[in-house]
């Protein structure tokens, strides 16, 4: 898909909140802002967690049965981990409306993969967990986001052309899926004092 005026628009605006959320001189208050603005909203959000965590357990249950449908899973859990797990918390604690965060991080992952994200997302975790998400790699030995786009990428190929996905490729989807969880959401939440639990209504963030 072409890049037009909306794609644009969009990198500059995460181009911005990157610079207003991680200016060099003020890492101490910006630390102070992520834990402060992501705890309060996965505790007022606990369920945000249920959606990719039924993905992802979706995805083993049909991994005998389907490898296309197992790695259509298992990127959906991809997704929903990186944009719905830690990106909306940041973006709603800067927007203070929910409505207009959903919206914003809805726009475009579709459109561009994961590379608009990229600066905004590394930053992120370093700042809220002292995690590089550069030197995390996949079975391709790649940067886990790098494999990320590509595996979704791959996804849009078997919904949209039909196309037979590998055995391998779905096990690089899963393979992505398993390191987001483990290295990057699970370590986040885990300096937070919060873990994944559950509650009345299934998987929960909860306080540890």
């Amino acid at each position: 898909m072409s890049y037009d005026e909306h794609d644009a628009a969009m990198d500059e605006f995460y181009d911005r909140i990157s610079e207003e959320l991680y200016p060099e001189h003020k890492e101490q208050a910006i630390d102070e802002f992520i834990e402060e603005r992501m705890c309060s909203y996965y505790l007022e959000n606990p369920n945000i967690i249920q959606a990719p965590i039924d993905s992802y357990h979706h995805a083993n249950e049909l991994l005998q049965v389907s490898h296309r449908c197992a790695l259509v899973m298992y990127t959906t859990s991809i997704e929903l981990f990186l944009k719905s797990v830690l990106l909306r918390p940041v973006l709603y604690g800067m927007i203070h409306n929910e409505n207009i965060a959903n919206m914003i991080v809805d726009s475009s992952i579709g459109r561009s993969g994961f590379s608009r994200y990229n600066k905004l997302l590394s930053q992120l975790c370093y700042h809220a967990a002292n995690i590089e998400l550069s030197k995390i790699h996949g079975m391709d030995n790649k940067p886990i986001l790098v494999e990320a786009e590509e595996v979704q990428q791959i996804r849009n190929r078997v919904v949209h052309q039909g196309y037979a996905a590998s055995v391998e490729e779905m096990g690089k989807a899963k393979n992505i899926a398993s390191l987001i969880l483990a290295q990057v959401v699970e370590p986040v939440l885990n300096n937070m004092d919060l873990v994944i639990g559950s509650n009345e209504n299934g998987f929960a963030v909860i306080k540890a």
